[in-house]
């Protein structure tokens, strides 16, 4: 090094310094003296005066390159898309002179960190100067995060600066560590950050570094600011978890219970710390069953319980700390949220559950989503890892009084029944003679501008719906139960969900009988029969019709002890007891006309029409069929206008008048399509294949006829049989 001049930095000797310390004198004179303390050996050279820097050369020591990544975990799966985008990252490297950052957020227990850590230790020969790991402990159990000055400390350590010369302040720790490591290699892994705040000051500005972050939020300050790229870490799909599982109980025995093996992934929902808490237990009894882990798993009451390893690497430990993190009011939303049993939520439903402004809950749902403990998986729409789901519910019975959870849950009921209500009014009140009284609320249901936004809530929120029947009637909301699966009589028809009709139905039926309602009663004595109708299962037909009958007569209802005789001629047609039918169409449309009810003398002309055609008296069938079309078109009944359409195509195929009978299934089809008819579409789609077969349009059959299979195939119905003979016979 040099000594002297500019070769000298702060804190290093001055020359008569270092010179002194090697036992020499030097003056300056006319003469030149030396005098030395030690006798010297060999041959000397007196210099005169010296000009310039003197320069001493030392062996050079040993340069210390930190290597600080912990050691990789043992079952890890590979996250090979993931990896892949991690590599491309670091493929771009340097070109544009930005510093590389990439965050990875997910659900705690994902396996953030297990991914970062072995992505790295692949990638350590790429970063010849070494690599830095700090663990920010964002949410820890039993500590507060990690400072970012001390974590700077560690990091100014770990290249070399001696602990006396660390700076003390924020600033000067986070330019000297820019400094240091500028124009590294160097690999950074900031392990569980729970800021952006707490990452910044510990970015390097050198583009040869490559920053990766974990975090259970998600860090979009460090993507719009630093421009970092970020990975949202999925849970593990059912082929990973199996190879995890595998990975800690061997080939051998998952494939030997390999059904316990996929029930226990279904129960983990592909959490990889839930799997791993899981597969622990089974090494440590290797003689008991899977299937006995299994059922410890299968009421997610209890599952929790089930996952539970103790100390901070329980779930419901991890969990927790994500879930202390959060704002009051945020907390208290994710309790709520645990409370309904379906399989997600809209922005307007969480409102009304939490019982606050639409504005106020869209800022709380973006605080549970930042902190990854809720999925924002459509626009608008939220649901929760099935464990978390479990967790926030025991958060709710931990932390929520009884009559608060109650009342969160009657609000959302009274939003999913008030809003179906509305659809159910608008698109079928003129076929409605029952009015519902509504449970009072201070809940106003969505109202919307379109009949296809209307079908479309009902399809969306389905399964909440469903859901929603159940838990009332659980927690005996009864009104809420009864009232709810009654509004989606007209949905479980057009869509063809015969089995969820079919037992929503009777749960309501349940809830009504214990409130004493026989109005009630009888409504949905009449769905179920209905209901029956469309399933096939015409002896339960009669049993119902013949219930709601008797309670539609006691209360002196003659328009909908028609309708339950009407629906017993549609019975009757169908098992070819066309004598039956006729009398019961006739007395059924004799008392419509008396009501008076357009809709009612539709359906009463359509029933006996099908009963003189089951008769072959065509014209007398031609006849109530046109005058079922007339008054349907005059209420605007269109499900009704698409069935009596295609009795007509039946009635011309019959008549040998094919080219006739397509014109109206093309138009019932052309109704029922528009109306989300799914049944009736394969239905028409099923009597067009038969009527291009007549006119000798096998091809065009054929494709129809795959159409309709298609249709009830998905649908579960048993037409999907008859349809196949018709492709096999053409």
């Amino acid at each position: 090094m040099p000594i002297g001049g500019s070769g000298l930095g702060a804190g290093s000797a001055t020359l008569a310094e270092l010179i002194n310390d090697l036992g020499g004198l030097v003056t300056a004179g006319d003469g030149v003296h030396n005098e030395s303390a030690a006798q010297i050996g060999g041959h000397s050279v007196q210099a005169g005066q010296i000009h310039g820097d003197v320069y001493f050369h030392h062996a050079p020591e040993e340069k210390l390159v930190p290597r600080q990544l912990p050691v990789a975990a043992r079952h890890f799966v590979n996250r090979a898309v993931e990896q892949d985008v991690l590599t491309t990252l670091l493929g771009g490297a340097t070109s544009d002179g930005f510093v590389l950052i990439s965050t990875v957020d997910g659900v705690a227990g994902v396996g953030k960190s297990t991914l970062a850590v072995h992505w790295a230790h692949r990638m350590r020969d790429r970063f010849p100067d070494g690599d830095l790991y700090v663990n920010l402990r964002g949410f820890d159990p039993v500590a507060e995060p990690v400072d970012s000055t001390d974590a700077l400390g560690s990091f100014l350590i770990a290249l070399g600066v001696p602990t006396e010369r660390v700076p003390q302040g924020l600033e000067a720790r986070a330019g000297l560590f820019r400094s240091l490591v500028h124009r590294k290699q160097m690999l950074i892994l900031l392990d569980n950050a729970r800021t952006a705040e707490q990452v910044r000051p510990l970015l390097p500005s050198s583009p040869s570094c490559l920053v990766l972050v974990t975090s259970r939020n998600r860090l979009h300050e460090l993507v719009v600011r630093e421009g970092a790229s970020r990975i949202s870490l999925d849970v593990l799909t059912a082929d990973e978890a199996e190879l995890m599982l595998a990975s800690y109980l061997g080939d051998q025995r998952v494939a030997v219970e390999h059904e316990a093996v996929r029930d226990l992934i279904r129960h983990c929902a592909g959490l990889p710390l839930a799997l791993g808490i899981a597969a622990a237990r089974a090494v440590e009894n290797p003689d008991f069953p899977l299937i006995e882990i299994v059922s410890q798993l299968q009421d997610e009451r209890e599952r929790l319980d089930a996952l539970d390893a103790g100390g901070v690497t329980g779930l419901r430990s991890v969990f927790s700390w994500s879930y202390r993190s959060l704002s009051p009011e945020a907390a208290r939303l994710f309790r709520l949220l645990g409370l309904p049993t379906g399989p997600d939520i809209s922005l307007r439903a969480a409102a009304d559950l939490a019982g606050r402004s639409h504005r106020e809950t869209r800022a709380l749902l973006a605080e549970l989503s930042h902190a990854s403990l809720l999925d924002q998986h459509e626009p608008g729409r939220y649901r929760f890892h099935d464990l978390l789901r479990a967790y926030a519910a025991e958060c709710a019975a931990a932390d929520e009084a009884a009559p608060d959870r109650d009342a969160a849950i009657r609000r959302l009921l009274d939003h999913y029944l008030r809003t179906s209500h509305l659809i159910d009014r608008h698109l079928v009140g003129h076929s409605r003679k029952f009015a519902l009284a509504l449970p009072p609320s201070n809940v106003i249901g969505i109202a919307f501008d379109s009949e296809d936004r209307m079908l479309g809530w009902w399809e969306e929120e389905y399964a909440n719906l469903t859901a929603g029947i159940g838990q009332a009637h659980r927690r005996g909301f009864r009104a809420h139960a009864w009232s709810l699966a009654f509004t989606l009589f007209y949905f479980f028809r057009l869509r063809g969900y015969l089995a969820e009709w079919i037992r929503n139905f009777e749960l309501a039926l349940e809830a009504v009988r214990e409130l004493g309602d026989r109005r009630a009663e009888a409504q949905l004595l009449h769905g179920l029969a209905i209901a029956y109708f469309e399933a096939k299962q015409h002896e339960k037909v009669v049993f119902y019709r013949g219930l709601a009958r008797e309670l539609f007569e006691q209360a002196d209802d003659h328009y909908h002890a028609a309708m339950s005789l009407l629906i017993g001629s549609e019975s009757s047609s169908v098992l070819d007891r066309h004598d039956v039918a006729l009398a019961m169409a006739e007395r059924g449309l004799e008392l419509q006309e008396e009501v008076g009810d357009l809709n009612g003398r539709g359906y009463g002309n359509g029933c006996l029409g099908v009963a003189y055609m089951g008769l072959r008296e065509h014209e007398k069938a031609r006849s109530h069929f046109s005058d079922a079309l007339t008054l349907y078109r005059e209420v605007g009944e269109v499900y009704g206008e698409s069935y009596i359409l295609n009795e007509l195509g039946e009635l011309h195929l019959a008549l040998d008048e094919p080219a006739t009978a397509l014109l109206m299934y093309r138009e019932a089809l052309r109704i029922r399509q528009g109306i989300g008819y799914r049944r009736g579409e394969g239905q028409s789609l099923r009597d067009l294949g038969r009527a291009q077969c007549a006119a000798g349009d096998r091809e065009q059959a054929r494709a129809h006829w795959e159409k309709a299979f298609t249709i009830f195939e998905e649908l579960g119905d048993a037409e999907a049989d008859s349809v196949r003979q018709e492709l096999d016979s053409c």
